[in-house]
């Protein structure tokens, strides 16, 4: 391959597959660490993938057996986190519920893997259901099972939020 092509593929891919990195993995130096690495993968084979096209596809579906095998090494080992992720707040404006991009992103990191990655390349990634069954190598209706759920789990884990976040208030104001 050459550096220019590479670096054409990296520009045009690295901020998806980093995002994408990042919801799996919830930590920033191992969501590096895994995109290097599947762009490292890229760069060395790249002549196995036959359309440009595919090249975005392909990069998720290495990232996410990246992911899976690096999760297996740790269930061996114990990791401490680097990071925490920052609390967000929900703003309340006339009566309604405007939620903070950041806020959903929190709460869509509490919920179980299943759910959350398929959310992620759906919402985030705006990846076809098709496209997401081949990259997560599953049948196409569990990727439509693990959306409607997700939205399911995700929508309780906000109300519920909202819920405690309101009774904070009037208890602090009591």
């Amino acid at each position: 391959m050459i550096k220019k092509e590479f670096k054409e593929y990296v520009e045009a891919h690295y901020v998806d597959v980093y995002r994408f990195a990042l919801s799996l993995c919830r930590q920033v130096d191992k969501a590096c660490d895994l995109t290097q690495q599947a762009f490292v993968l890229l760069y060395t084979n790249k002549n196995r993938i036959k359309e440009d096209s595919r090249i975005k596809h392909w990069l998720f579906t290495t990232l996410y057996r990246l992911f899976l095998r690096s999760k297996k090494r740790e269930e061996r080992y114990q990791y401490m986190e680097m990071e925490e992720m920052e609390n967000f707040l929900v703003v309340e404006h006339k009566g309604e519920i405007a939620l903070d991009s950041q806020f959903v992103k929190e709460c869509l990191m509490k919920i179980d893997e299943p759910y959350r990655v398929a959310l992620w390349l759906y919402y985030m990634d705006e990846l076809s259901y098709l496209d997401i069954a081949a990259i997560l190598n599953v049948p196409l209706g569990t990727v439509m099972s693990r959306i409607f759920r997700g939205k399911k789990l995700l929508r309780d884990l906000i109300l519920e939020k909202k819920k405690r976040k309101v009774q904070n208030t009037k208890n602090v104001s009591a």
